[in-house]
């Protein structure tokens, strides 16, 4: 592709050029040389995009870079994954592709057209797989489970029976839906496992990161909610109810029968606790301990979780409790004096 014809899909133009030329690819600024491409988020890249080698970067539609050529772009992200799709099309880290003998799968199972099913899979009773979707190697699809189309399951993904994908799922390797929840409660003086005799359901077009644990439910559904996505090796318990368009970090845990709402993002190493609700748009930092519900567009920090800005606050008086102790110290031995002193007048 050329860099005339990148512009000009991508709904743009090519400022700056002299010469048309052959994209080889595209790549961070620091990282790109002659006849790739870069991109420029924001005006805090600017120093580095003017020392970057890339022959051409993609920008935001009012920036200017004098002296380098610019493909500006309202979005720039667009232009980015029209790049990175030509270059490293979603088929190249597909494992297999065509249905492969080693493969167990149940006679009552129903499979569409186009399904890739890789090596060592197995496809349990009465399981649904709609058109175009991939199993990859060593998956386990339990019995009655439904996946929509389009769905991607890279390798050793386990879906327990009666686990529902809807279209255009992605789940990385070893990622765990259905599970039995974590339900222990004390009969006759000692804990009891509880069944949990619910499911998982996961709305169209969501992905979920290598590792993750979703557990089914008590009695009804744990749901993720359309367009959600999930980073790696994070814990869902059982009912939990996550809403579209959640961003949920890397290493957080959400506790039994909490509730995530629309648009929430759930910053790294973040724990909820169960039967909590939070709002929709709501802003978790990382670290965060929640333990109150949270009202819609809230913004919390810190174990326990408070207002970002009184969060702050008290993280900066921290910072100084060295000084602080040196300082109460002080003024307790020169109290000490002034009532030495005061005790020796007649």
């Amino acid at each position: 592709m050329r860099i005339t014809e990148f512009a000009a899909a991508a709904g743009s133009r090519v400022e700056g050029l002299t010469e048309d030329f052959e994209i080889l690819g595209i790549t961070s600024l620091d990282e790109a040389q002659a006849s790739e491409v870069s991109f420029v988020s924001g005006d805090k890249f600017l120093e580095r995009a003017m020392e970057s080698h890339a022959s051409a970067l993609i920008v935001p539609k009012n920036m200017r870079i004098e002296g380098r050529v610019t493909i500006p772009l309202s979005e720039p992200w667009t232009g980015v994954l029209l790049l990175l799709n030509h270059f490293c099309p979603p088929d190249a880290f597909v494992f297999y592709k065509g249905r492969h003998a080693s493969a167990v799968i149940d006679p009552t199972a129903r499979i569409e057209a186009g399904v890739t099913i890789a090596p060592h899979v197995y496809i349990g009773a009465g399981a649904q797989i709609g058109k175009h979707s991939i199993i990859g190697p060593g998956c386990i699809i339990g019995s009655q489970c439904v996946i929509g189309e389009d769905c991607m399951l890279d390798a050793a993904v386990v879906l327990a029976p009666r686990t529902i994908l809807c279209n255009r799922v992605i789940i990385h390797p070893g990622a765990v839906l259905g599970a039995d929840g974590f339900k222990f409660e004390v009969i006759g003086g000692k804990w009891t496992k509880i069944p949990q005799a619910g499911r998982v359901i996961i709305e169209d077009d969501v992905e979920i990161g290598a590792n993750v644990c979703i557990d089914r439910a008590s009695f009804t559904e744990t749901r993720i909610g359309a367009n959600t996505k999930i980073d790696n090796l994070v814990q869902i318990a059982h009912n939990v109810r996550v809403g579209a368009d959640c961003i949920i970090v890397s290493q957080s845990g959400i506790a039994g029968s909490s509730e995530i709402g629309d648009g929430s993002i759930v910053a790294a190493q973040t724990g909820i606790a169960d039967n909590l609700k939070l709002g929709r748009n709501v802003r978790v930092m990382a670290q965060s301990g929640v333990k109150d519900n949270i009202a819609d567009g809230e913004v919390i920090a810190g174990a326990p979780a408070r207002p970002f800005r009184r969060a702050a606050r008290i993280l900066a008086a921290q910072a100084k409790l060295p000084e602080l102790t040196r300082e109460v110290a002080r003024l307790r031995e020169r109290i000490e004096q002034l009532e030495k002193l005061q005790s020796q007048k007649p």
